[in-house]
C-alpha cells in the first residue's frame, strides 16, 4: 500500500510539472491533424448552438471559430514558449484550460437541453461566465495575431517581443474579467434616474409639468433575486409620476417567467395609469417552437396578464390623457423591424395607431425599437412629437467617456441611448432596467428615465 502511494505521489507530481502550457504536452499532434479536427469541432458547435440559442446565426458563427482560435493560440505559445516567463504562464494556464472546459460544457449542456429551459441561475451567471472566458480568448487570438505581423514587418525586438505581448494578454484578461465580475456583483444594480425635460409649443398649458416615467427591456427572466425589481418598483413611485410606461421586452424566452413577479409589478402606481407596448423578446420568436399555436398563446398569456395587473397595453393604438379641457395623445406600435432583421417579422403599423388622431395634437409614441423613428417616424410621420423607445440596452458595456465612447449598441443603431431632439421631433432612448446575455453591466447601469413635458 505504501508503495502504491508512493508511486501515485510521483505520478501527479508529474502530472503537475508537465501540466505548465507552455510545454503543451497535450497538445502534440501535428499542427494540420489538430486544424481538422478543430474544423469538425467547429461544425458540430455551429449546428448545436443554432439549434439551442437565440440568435442563431450570429452566435453559432462566432462559437464556430472558437476552436479556431484554440488551434491559432497554441501555435503562437509553442513557437515563442522559449522566450515567455514561467510564472506568467500559470495564469495563462488557469484561463486558457478553463474556457477549453468551460466552453465544451456548454456545447454538451446546449445538445441536452436548449438554453430557454435553463433555470435563471444557470442561464445567466453559467453562461455568462463561459461566455467572458471564450471573450478573453479571442481577445488573445487578436493579440497574438497583432505580435505576430508586427515581427514580420519591425525591426525593433523590443516592439515585437513575445514576452511583452504575451504580458499585455494577460494584463487583457485580468482587466476582463475583473471588469465582468465588478459589472455583474455592483454595476448592474446601480438603478439610476435620468431626467430629461421636453419644451414644447404644442404641449397643453394644463400638462405643463406632467411627468411621464420609462423603463424598458426588463428582460425579467434574467432576475434571480427579487429584491431588485422591488427596488425598481420603488423607484418609479418614488418619482410620483402622473404616467409610467414600459417600452417593451419584459421577459426573455417564455411568458411564464414574469409570473412570481407579478405581485411587486403590480403595486407600480400614477395618476393615469401604466401603459406598455411588445418588444421583440415578447413575442417568443427565440424559442424554436413545434406548434405555432403554442407561440401564439404563449404571446397572449403576456398580454392577460399585463390586464391582470391593470397595464394597458397598446398594440398599434392610441388612447387621450385628459387635464381639465386639454388633451394630449399617447399612441404605441407593436414591434419594430427593419429589413435587415429577417427573423423577426415588422408587425408595428404606424398608420393604424395614429389614425383619429389629429397632427396638431400633443403625440407621445410608445415604440420598442428606436430603428422605427428614424426610419419611418422622421420622414413620414413628422408630426409625431415624442417618441419612447428602448430596445439597445445602451449595449450594457461601454468603453470610453464622454464623445469618445465604444458600444456595439453604438455600431448596430443610428440612436442607441439617452435624449434626441430632431428639430420638432424628441426621441427617448431607455438603456433599460435589465440585462440578458451578458450578466453584467459596465459604463452602462441600468436605469429609469424621468420626461417632464414643460409647455413653452
Amino acid at each position: 500500500m505504501c508503495r502504491n502511494f508512493i508511486a501515485t505521489h510521483f505520478f501527479l507530481k508529474k502530472i503537475k510539472k508537465n501540466f505548465v502550457p507552455l510545454q503543451l504536452q497535450m497538445f502534440k499532434i501535428k499542427t494540420y491533424h489538430k486544424l481538422i479536427t478543430s474544423l469538425i469541432l467547429a461544425v458540430l458547435v455551429f449546428f448545436v448552438v443554432r439549434y439551442a440559442l437565440p440568435k442563431p446565426k450570429t452566435i453559432g458563427f462566432i462559437f464556430m471559430l472558437v476552436p479556431l482560435f484554440d488551434v491559432w493560440i497554441d501555435y503562437w505559445i509553442r513557437t515563442n514558449q522559449s522566450q515567455i516567463p514561467q510564472r506568467t504562464a500559470k495564469v495563462f494556464s488557469w484561463f486558457f484550460y478553463a474556457s477549453i472546459i468551460g466552453f465544451l460544457s456548454l456545447i454538451i449542456a446546449l445538445w441536452i437541453s436548449p438554453m430557454a429551459y435553463w433555470t435563471p441561475l444557470l442561464r445567466v451567471y453559467a453562461y455568462g461566465l463561459i461566455l467572458i472566458l471564450v471573450s478573453i480568448k479571442i481577445i488573445w487570438a487578436k493579440i497574438f495575431l497583432l505580435q505576430f505581423l508586427i515581427s514580420k514587418i519591425s525591426f525593433s525586438r523590443k516592439i515585437s517581443s513575445p514576452k511583452r505581448w504575451f504580458q499585455i494578454s494577460i494584463l487583457a484578461a485580468i482587466f476582463m474579467f475583473g471588469s465582468a465580475l465588478y459589472g455583474a456583483i455592483y454595476e448592474k444594480f446601480s438603478l439610476r434616474v435620468h431626467r430629461v425635460n421636453v419644451r414644447d409649443s404644442t404641449i397643453p398649458k394644463s400638462f405643463d409639468c406632467y411627468k411621464i416615467v420609462q423603463f424598458s427591456d426588463m428582460h425579467i427572466g434574467s432576475q434571480v433575486w427579487e429584491c431588485y425589481v422591488k427596488k425598481l418598483v420603488d423607484s418609479i413611485n418614488a418619482q410620483n409620476p402622473d404616467l409610467v410606461v414600459f417600452t417593451g421586452d419584459m421577459v426573455n424566452f417564455h411568458s411564464e417567467e414574469i409570473e412570481k413577479f407579478i405581485p411587486l409589478l403590480s403595486r407600480i402606481r400614477a395618476k393615469d395609469g401604466v401603459f406598455a407596448v411588445l418588444g421583440n423578446h415578447d413575442y417568443s420568436i427565440y424559442l424554436n417552437w413545434d406548434n405555432p399555436k403554442d407561440s401564439a398563446e404563449n404571446v397572449q398569456r403576456l398580454r392577460d396578464i399585463y390586464h391582470a395587473m391593470n397595464w394597458k397595453l397598446l398594440s398599434n393604438e392610441y388612447v387621450f390623457l385628459y387635464r381639465q379641457k386639454d388633451s394630449i395623445a399617447l399612441a404605441g406600435v407593436e414591434n419594430y423591424s427593419t429589413k435587415k432583421t429577417k427573423r423577426r417579422k415588422n408587425l408595428a403599423d404606424t398608420k393604424k395607431a395614429l389614425a383619429g388622431i389629429s397632427p396638431s395634437d400633443f403625440i407621445v409614441m410608445l415604440s420598442h425599437n428606436p430603428e422605427h423613428f428614424s426610419e419611418e417616424l422622421q420622414p413620414n410621420f413628422s408630426y409625431v412629437n415624442l417618441t419612447l423607445s428602448g430596445h439597445s440596452h445602451g449595449g450594457q458595456m461601454v468603453l470610453g467617456v464622454g464623445k469618445f465612447q465604444f458600444s456595439v449598441a453604438r455600431i448596430a443603431m443610428k440612436n442607441w441611448r439617452d435624449f434626441h431632439q430632431f428639430e420638432n421631433q424628441y426621441l427617448n432612448v431607455n438603456t433599460g432596467a435589465g440585462f440578458n446575455a451578458l450578466p453584467f453591466r459596465i459604463n452602462m447601469p441600468p436605469s429609469i428615465s424621468v420626461v417632464v413635458l414643460s409647455s413653452k
